[in-house]
């Protein structure tokens, strides 16, 4: 349903125009390279933080005369709490907190898929 509210094209659309892999899936080793927790979450936070020196704040501010919440968007981590910030709803350090959360736990959630989809693939630990 996401996708096709944010598409107008459903996922079954999508998936037919999926091109063949360019190597034969027997010829190939499906490999995770799968991070330490403790470490990607301070990459992540770390992440959001050169995000906002790099102008992610001027951005939303730029956007926000024309903000609507159901847009695809705006949906984006990060959006939401900086908008938050900019209309006085939150201090800037409030919203960084919230969205280095909300960006955790979507970290988190790709982990779990990957635990239930790519379980026949080879896991490499990474240092």
């Amino acid at each position: 349903w996401e996708v096709l509210r944010a598409t107008g094209r459903g996922l079954a659309d999508w998936q037919a125009e999926t091109r063949p892999p360019l190597l034969p899936v027997a010829e190939a080793t499906a490999m995770l390279l799968d991070a330490d927790r403790d470490w990607l979450a301070s990459r992540i936070d770390r992440r959001f933080e050169a995000m906002l020196v790099k102008g992610a704040l001027d951005e939303v501010r730029d956007m926000l005369g024309r903000w609507d919440p159901a847009a695809p968007w705006a949906r984006a981590i990060g959006a939401p709490e900086l908008v938050a910030h900019l209309r006085g709803e939150l201090s800037l350090a409030e919203a960084t907190r919230r969205a280095q959360a909300a960006s955790r736990q979507y970290a988190k959630r790709q982990r779990t898929w990957f635990r239930a989809r790519m379980r026949a693939w080879t896991w490499k630990k990474l240092p």
